[in-house]
């Protein structure tokens, strides 16, 4: 070949090197709830997507083959672990254990002390085997994900270290803000009793006292047996002020039976829909569900 060829082929690879060398690092978080941390901390300095489409449940998802390609080229894949995620517990174990971080492994992170089952006793908390996995709905669950991620990231790009330590400073600092402004807001209603439909709250009631009483389904893809729905009609039929659904799941018998109890209907949504843009604004819509559902019967 040519010289003219060779020089230019060289000119070439030097033009593209330093864009390689200065690639931002692509983070694949699993769930959106982690996605909007992750994009907290990481600003404009790495690339931040999202596995799973906000209708899909976390609990039980088909991987595409697209989606094994996005988490083999992941620099760093972002998850809860396999007590919510379990159908991406054998596609992970073949990703280096440098590339995977799992919040639910994290040391620091804080528990719910105990659940309410639907008979409206307390219980040790034995949610997914262990610990309730949506741990994302305390925010000081959100702030040990954010220092944790931000020690990956530095390891990953450490030429970004101090932006990626200022995000989260300034990402900590909002978020104790923010339970201070829930705790405020939510005081009034913590004696009203409630059910969710499926139970995955217990960080976020337990954080703020609120006062649950039952749940519809233990996970979003069990239907309720009848006896269960029979023990928490008479628990509701006492305490009950408020049943909560969820957006994605056709629950008409449900909202049935709240009406026919004289039940108002209020909606959550643990994962956050296309307008939420960021994880403050998830759990402050999360609280004012709450308050809406609740606060008239307060006074």
């Amino acid at each position: 070949m040519s010289r003219v060829f060779w020089a230019g082929l060289v000119m070439i690879l030097a033009q593209c090197l330093p864009l390689a060398a200065t690639a931002k690092p692509q983070i694949l978080a699993s769930i959106k709830p982690l996605a909007l941390i992750a994009q907290e901390i990481a600003g404009d300095n790495a690339a931040i997507e999202t596995l799973l489409p906000v209708t899909a449940s976390p609990h039980d998802y088909p991987l595409k083959m697209s989606d094994h390609r996005r988490l083999r080229d992941a620099d760093l894949v972002l998850w809860v672990g396999p007590e919510l995620e379990s159908f991406l517990a054998r596609s992970l174990a073949n990703i280096p254990p440098a590339k995977v971080m799992a919040a639910y492994d994290l040391p620091d992170l804080y528990w719910p002390e105990n659940t309410v089952e639907s008979d409206g006793h307390q219980h040790a908390n034995h949610h997914h085997a262990g610990g309730d996995p949506h741990l994302w709905l305390d925010p000081r669950n959100a702030q040990v994900i954010a220092r944790a991620l931000a020690a990956k990231l530095i390891a990953i790009d450490p030429h970004s270290a101090t932006a990626y330590q200022a995000n989260t400073e300034r990402f900590v600092a909002r978020l104790q803000q923010l339970d201070q402004q829930l705790n405020r807001q939510l005081a009034p209603i913590k004696s009203q009793g409630f059910a969710v439909y499926h139970e995955g709250y217990s960080h976020f009631v337990s954080r703020y006292g609120l006062h649950q009483v039952g749940y519809v389904t233990y996970a979003p893809e069990r239907r309720p047996g009848a006896k269960h729905l029979k023990e928490l009609h008479e628990v509701l039929k006492q305490e009950g002020k408020c049943l909560f659904v969820e957006p994605y799941y056709q629950v008409e018998s449900i909202e049935s039976m709240a009406k026919s109890m004289g039940l108002r209907i209020g909606v959550l949504d643990p994962i956050g829909d296309q307008q939420v843009s960021s994880y403050q604004q998830l759990l402050e819509k999360l609280g004012q569900s709450f308050l809406t559902c609740l606060t008239h019967l307060a006074n």
